[in-house]
This record gives structure tokens, C-alpha cells and sequence, in this order.
């Protein structure tokens, strides 16, 4: 019951702020004209991500310091508090402090670069991090057999070569997948709702009541911002949810057991398509990151013909779908399935791209 309770304290709460900084926002004019590759055709505030970040930090700070501080995920403390939640607060400040200055001003990419790689220095020194890949053939790989002594201001700490990296490529590459999908309304935010959902039941089936609060508290954030971001759009999120949602949807597996899978299921049509989008880029001698374009799954559905909440429907749908296949497969299944998510984009991509071809011809 408590689950709920927070659930719809959270959502209740995101409704409210996001609201008050929508109005905040038109008054005092921050706003953003929409751009060619966007479906709005006025401009809008885009910062409700901080609506997100306040409702998820108000509501779990309040459970894990007040109403229940025994609760914890791990057996070592900062400032008393368990230090992976703490570690998660800090990174989160981090991030949505400085992608908010993004978000009103803009800033340059190795400066958001910078922002997220401190931010997973945190987590990461908190002892959150991808320890080992489960094997479905034997013994699991473990990611911890090189170690690196690093002195800073006279203090050693150990850092482990593959676990850190690794972690650093994912947690980074989860902050981009998320931007990458908030390009139309309401796509990221339902889409990372489901997720949090789907992490949620993880958690809960394995017995992390801990995690598993973190998730629902997330997905009430989520959905409460959704009720003012779905098509037409009120307000965005911009850079400062996104990034935010990314970190949280990337942390939360990692400290529910690794279940890398079960992330990459869940995400996996937008991490596939991130991936063919930034190669696409490569190849035309375009940054990756950061080179706009119209190339995106959303855009695809759109060229195709379906409407904004045709297209994000359908693309919550294909989340639900696979978030189901990870909670009732096992680690072998998960990589067959995550096979068949990576042959299911690619063959959707060409479906889409065959149908704007003869919508094309139809035209001429």
C-alpha cells in the first residue's frame, strides 16, 4: 500500500509543479521557438524536467530520511543516509542543475560531457557499477580482475578498469538514449514511465523493496509530468528531464542486481535506434551527439504517415511489450529476445521507410 500511496504522492506533486513552472515560465518569457524537426508550431517552456526532479527529490527524500531511514541498499553511509541513495540525490543535482543552464541558455557539449561524467564519478563512488555479465553458458564474467590505485588529495581509491569504464559507457550512453527520444510529445516521458514500471516489478520480484521504491516514486514523477507533456504538448522537459531520467533509468538497474537486460528490453527500440542514428552520423562525418536531424524512429512514423499520438502510442506499445518479455524471461531468454528487438527495429525501420516512399509516389 505504501508503494501506492507514494506513487500517486509523487504523480499529484509533478502535476502541481509542472504546472506552477509552466506559468512561471510563460510570465517570464523562457521559452523556446519551435525548430524544423519539431511537431509544435508555438513556442513553449522547456524545462518542466525540474518539475520531475523536484517531485522524484521531495517525495524520496521524505520516505528514506523520515518516514522509514532504516531502509537502505547498501551496508555504508554518507552523511547517515545509505551513500547509493545519497549518491543518486547528488549525481541527479548535478545533472539537472547544469542541463537546466542548457535548457535557458545553452551550453556547449564537452561542458555537458563534463557535467555527466562527474555525475557517474559519483555513483560510481558509491560502489553502484556493472560488476560482471551473467553468463547463460556457465560462470558469470567478472568485470573486477583490474584495479588502478588512484591517490587524490592523499587518499588512495581503487579504480576497476572494465567495471568503472564500462559503467561510465553505460550510464552516459543511457543520459543520450533518453534525449535522443524527447523529440516528440510525450514520447520520452511515457516511454521512461514504462520503464520505471518495469523496474519497479523487477525489484519487487527479487525482493529489493528499497529500489523498488526509488522506481515508483520515479514513475509517479514521470506520469504526473506526462499529464501536461502528452500530445499537444504544454510545456518540455528539455535537456534537464531527460538527462535526469536517463541517469535514473540506467542507475536503477544496476543497483537491482545488474539486470542490464531487462533496461536494454525495456529501452532497447530507443538505444537501437540511438546507435543506428549516431553510426548514420558517423558516416556522413557528423558529430553524433549532437547533429539534428530527422532520422529518428518518432520522425519515421511521422514521414510515415501516423500522427504524433499514433506514433508515440505505438512506440509505448513496443516498450510494454518487451518490458513484459523482461519480467518473464530468463537471463538466455533475455538475449534472444534482445536479438529480436535489434532485427524487429531494423526491419520496422524499413517498413516505415517503404511506406513514406509510397506516400511519396502517391503524392506525385
Amino acid at each position: 500500500m505504501i508503494y501506492v500511496s507514494l506513487f500517486v504522492l509523487s504523480l499529484l506533486l509533478a502535476v502541481g509543479l509542472t504546472g506552477a513552472i509552466r506559468v512561471f515560465a510563460l510570465r517570464r518569457g523562457l521559452v523556446v521557438a519551435p525548430r524544423s524537426r519539431d511537431s509544435h508550431k508555438k513556442p513553449l517552456p522547456r524545462i518542466g524536467g525540474l518539475a520531475i526532479f523536484a517531485a522524484f527529490l521531495i517525495v524520496t527524500t521524505t520516505y528514506f530520511i523520515l518516514m522509514n531511514p532504516s531502509a537502505n541498499i547498501s551496508d555504508g553511509y554518507w552523511f547517515g543516509i545509505d551513500k547509493k541513495i545519497v549518491s543518486i540525490w547528488l549525481a541527479s543535482l548535478i545533472i539537472v542543475s547544469v542541463m537546466l543552464v542548457d535548457d535557458l541558455r545553452g551550453l556547449s557539449a564537452p561542458t555537458k560531457l563534463l557535467a555527466q561524467i562527474i555525475a557517474v564519478a559519483i555513483i560510481v563512488a558509491s560502489g553502484i557499477g556493472i560488476d560482471h555479465f551473467p553468463n547463460p553458458f556457465g560462470a558469470a564474467i567478472n568485470l573486477n580482475s583490474v584495479y588502478v590505485p588512484l591517490n587524490i588529495f592523499g587518499t588512495v581509491y581503487h579504480f576497476s578498469l572494465w567495471s568503472d569504464i564500462l559503467t561510465l559507457v553505460w550510464l552516459v550512453g543511457m543520459m543520450n538514449v533518453v534525449n535522443f527520444i524527447d523529440g516528440v510529445d510525450g514520447l520520452a516521458a511515457g516511454v521512461s514511465g514504462i520503464a520505471a514500471i518495469t523496474l519497479f516489478l523487477l525489484s519487487l520480484i527479487v525482493g529489493q523493496g528499497a529500489v523498488a521504491m526509488i522506481a515508483i516514486i520515479l514513475a509517479g514523477s514521470v506520469f504526473g509530468f506526462l499529464v501536461w507533456n502528452f500530445h499537444p504538448a504544454k510545456i518540455f522537459m528539455g535537456d534537464s528531464g531527460s538527462m535526469f531520467l536517463g541517469l535514473m533509468l540506467g542507475v536503477l538497474p544496476l543497483i537491482s542486481g545488474g539486470k542490464l537486460a531487462t533496461a536494454f528490453l525495456v529501452l532497447g527500440f530507443a538505444i537501437v535506434d540511438g546507435l543506428i542514428v549516431a553510426a548514420a552520423r558517423v558516416l556522413r562525418g557528423k558529430n553524433p551527439l549532437t547533429t539534428p536531424d530527422k532520422t529518428h524512429l518518432h520522425h519515421r512514423f511521422l514521414a510515415a504517415g501516423f500522427s504524433v499520438r499514433q506514433a508515440v502510442i505505438s512506440m509505448y506499445l513496443i516498450a510494454a511489450l518487451f518490458g513484459w518479455v523482461a519480467l518473464r524471461s530468463t537471463t538466455l531468454n533475455k538475449i534472444i529476445a534482445s536479438t529480436l528487438l535489434v532485427l524487429f527495429v531494423g526491419a520496422l525501420i524499413i517498413v516505415l521507410n517503404e511506406i513514406k516512399k509510397r506516400r511519396n509516389r502517391v503524392r506525385r
